[in-house]
């Protein structure tokens, strides 16, 4: 039965959003185009989406939207449905610029026909400039509701946040906390503050937060629905967006990302050490999981239940993956299917120890990657290895907060809209990632790494494994050199270790010399 009096009794997904007209924000990364994709998928019957995009680097919306659709994400589509392109109308816009960079004919064409929109632009980037991360991730989503106050046919603003927008806090609920920092002020102070200046105060404004990411999507909840508390507002949270699980590719993902960034280094042998605790949770949701609980929770929100606002879409309480199990099914898949240009052999290990992890770090990232860069420099190549190793490392320290923590995100609003679905809407929307078979996943987006990251192709896997062996065989004849001169060394400068050295070889002369005596008795 429904909580809301005056609904029909009962919707499929699919058949909640027939003929209505959607608005997306974000198309272009990789949760907005698995959810562009779903939506024509799953959701044929649905009228129109607007996709809000901007032109770069001289190309325009239009030839941007067509670049994307050519993407094998869309494959089944351009097979089963060729004509889908109709039902999507890019519209440039902005961000950054007022009123969303939108013409005045495209806001009035978005006020009279849209009654769903989907806000999952964002700047990802951990270290970014405070005034650019509230530019994006504040006052757009204020730019978006705004658009939204003047929609008559509004049934719901669906903003993406993250489900670390609290990190500070280890349990989370379904519920928007209120932050140290009112919103409003920060929105006013960026409009006169010097970016130097912003700069200087950013450490006391993010308290216990990481970075500026985290900070900005948890003052951008409290502000929607505090400002615009008179909106349909919905909320999701998901945590780590990791590759698709089943949909609509097994293992698909097109960018360097968190987990993606890592798998790939340590595919070539350039990451073989981070800071993060084995115990903890990694907590990465399939992107297509993702995908089905921010569709679902429209429909869960609109025919349900309206107290429903917040959903925390993780992986849940049971079925537990950990950064010990990526420690080691990672590099186990990477040796058996390598990738190409392999620097070094796969392998992965996290510490909890800081001192250790930098150590290592010199030693075994640092200084290898600038004798590379001696040698290429000596040979008349251009010198890569050393500015490649600095990436990598910015890019892990900006994770070890979150790979040496464990946090509980409670989904009660997610297992209650699964409980609604009919058996059928289970298994198009599925939203249960505690079914997730994690090492057949971790090998999934192992092998996406290599054919849609890494653009590999995953038949020419001979000279790949060729310079494999090659590495092994490396590999043994550097650790039985190193033995070696770490053994001459001792017996040089440890006495003791001589002597026993001399008595293990006279035992061993004695008992050489009465092995015939021992084979004729």
């Amino acid at each position: 039965k429904n909580e809301l009096a005056g609904q029909p009794s009962f919707q499929s997904i699919s058949e909640f959003y027939a003929g209505k007209n959607v608005l997306i924000t974000g198309i272009t990364g990789f949760l907005g185009k698995v959810l562009l994709e779903k939506l024509l998928w799953s959701c044929p019957q649905i009228g129109h989406i607007f996709a809000l995009m901007r032109p770069k680097r001289g190309e325009s919306i239009g030839a941007r939207l067509d670049s994307l659709l050519a993407s094998r994400l869309f494959d089944r589509l351009r097979q089963d449905r060729p004509d889908f392109r109709s039902q999507i109308s890019p519209l440039q816009g902005d961000l950054f610029e007022p009123n969303l960079g939108l013409s005045q004919k495209d806001i009035e064409l978005l006020i009279r026909n849209v009654s769903i929109v989907f806000h999952s632009a964002a700047t990802v980037r951990f270290d970014e400039h405070l005034k650019i991360a509230v530019q994006m991730n504040l006052e757009g989503p204020k730019k978006v509701a705004e658009l939204c106050e003047r929609m008559p046919h509004l049934e719901a603003l669906v903003h993406v946040s993250t489900a670390y927008a609290n990190c500070d806090r280890r349990v989370v609920e379904e519920a928007v906390y209120a932050p140290e920092v009112h919103p409003q002020k920060l929105l006013d102070a960026i409009e006169w503050m010097d970016d130097d200046v912003l700069e200087q105060v950013t450490p006391r404004l993010l308290g216990q937060k990481p970075n500026t990411y985290t900070f900005t999507k948890q003052l951008a909840e409290f502000y929607l629905t505090d400002r615009f508390s008179h909106l349909p507002i919905v909320i999701v949270r998901p945590s780590i967006v990791g590759a698709s699980w089943q949909e609509p590719l097994p293992g698909w993902v097109d960018n360097f990302n968190g987990p993606t960034g890592v798998f790939a280094a340590i595919s070539k042998g350039l990451l073989r050490m981070m800071q993060g605790d084995v115990r903890c949770k990694a907590d990465i949701i399939p992107v297509d999981i993702a995908t089905n609980i921010i569709i679902s929770s429209v429909w869960n929100f609109r025919l349900f239940s309206r107290q429903a606002t917040v959903y925390n879409a993780g992986v849940g309480p049971g079925n537990r993956l950990t950064w010990g199990d990526v420690e080691r099914i990672t590099p186990e898949y990477f040796v058996c299917n390598p990738t190409q240009s392999v620097i070094r052999l796969p392998k992965a290990s996290f510490t909890t120890n800081s001192l250790w992890c930098n150590i290592n770090w010199l030693f075994n990232h640092q200084l290898p990657a600038c004798l590379m860069d001696l040698w290429m420099y000596a040979s008349g190549r251009r010198t890569v290895f050393v500015r490649v190793s600095n990436r990598i490392r910015k890019s892990t320290r900006s994770l070890d907060y979150f790979t040496s923590r464990e946090w509980v995100f409670n989904n009660t609003n997610v297992l209650s809209a699964m409980d609604r679905m009919s058996p059928s809407d289970r298994l198009e929307f599925d939203c249960d990632a505690s079914k997730v078979d994690w090492r057949l996943y971790l090998e999934r987006y192992c092998t996406g790494v290599k054919q849609y990251a890494l653009k590999e192709d995953l038949d020419d896997n001979g000279s790949a494994r060729a310079h494999i062996r090659k590495l092994q065989r490396l590999s043994l004849m550097w650790n039985v050199l190193l033995c070696v001169l770490v053994w001459r060394f001792t017996l040089k400068r440890v006495p003791l270790a001589h002597t026993m050295w001399v008595l293990m070889l006279n035992l061993a002369m004695s008992l050489f010399e009465k092995l015939p005596r021992l084979a004729r008795s």
